[in-house]
């Protein structure tokens, strides 16, 4: 019963965090920091990273190493936005740092959907993880052409909605 709550909450956390970072990594695009949807989506992402590595272990998995990955990289990006402010070089690795850490949710949730969903070995019944393997290759191709994009983009400090000036009206 604890491992299913355990799962449900990971799940959640998961796809919660998904959804942020997706309205982050758009915000991004324009050169904006949704602080609001940054500060979600890196909560959700920490959790995600913590209760997958509270799961029995009967080998270490890839995506244990993912969510460890995932911790140092959110670490990062907490670092470039909360202590330095992201100043200098600390904006395209607050850039890059979300970003990583959006494809590694989304790199582990495909696998979970691969190991969880028998329909997939039904898609390529002789070679499921070579299915498995393209999936990820083209994610990571995608997001690696999104970090260029984004961090061109967001060399600049970003305008956040603490940096606006307010207007009296």
């Amino acid at each position: 019963m604890i491992l299913g709550i355990l799962k449900l909450v990971h799940i959640l956390f998961g796809l919660i965090g998904i959804g942020a970072g997706t309205v982050v990594l758009l915000g991004m695009f324009t050169g904006e920091l949704l602080d609001k949807w940054s500060a979600i989506f890196l909560k959700c992402a920490l959790a995600v990273s913590v209760t997958g590595l509270l799961f029995p272990l009967h080998h270490f998995l890839p995506t244990h190493w993912a969510a460890m990955l995932e911790i140092y990289v959110s670490g990062v990006a907490i670092l470039a936005w909360r202590r330095f402010r992201l100043a200098g070089i600390w904006a395209p690795a607050f850039a890059l740092s979300m970003i990583f850490t959006l494809c590694l949710n989304i790199l582990v949730a495909i696998a979970h959907v691969f190991d969880y969903l028998p329909v997939f070995e039904m898609l390529a019944p002789t070679q499921p993880k070579l299915l498995f393997l393209i999936t990820e290759s083209m994610v990571m191709l995608l997001f690696a052409g999104l970090g260029i994009f984004t961090v061109k983009r967001y060399r600049n400090r970003p305008t956040s909605s603490t940096d606006r000036p307010q207007v009296n009206e």
